[in-house]
């Protein structure tokens, strides 16, 4: 549905959808890095696997620009996870 509804906004390469299994997650080689991931239905960031959630939160950080965001699927509203030095959540 989200590809169906951003043919233009993808086609003008102003947005991309990956779907993908957070331990594989990277970007492929010429990828620019992105401004804002939405990470949906993510275990690794459920808060139960602290040892998996840095290494998802390390994976999704090294695929975003300088000060990216990372939202969650936590509820109505979304959860931002603050992606700092330390990758708290």
């Amino acid at each position: 549905m989200a590809r169906a509804g951003s043919s233009n906004e993808m086609a003008a390469g102003s947005l991309d959808f990956r779907c993908v299994a957070i331990e594989d997650f990277a970007l492929n080689s010429g990828d620019a890095p992105f401004d804002i991931a939405f990470a949906m239905r993510v275990g690794a960031l459920d808060g139960r696997h602290p040892e998996a959630s840095q290494a998802a939160l390390k994976r999704i950080k090294a695929a975003l620009k300088p000060g990216g965001r990372l939202f969650i699927d936590g509820g109505d509203p979304l959860k931002e996870i603050e992606l700092g030095c330390g990758l708290r959540s």
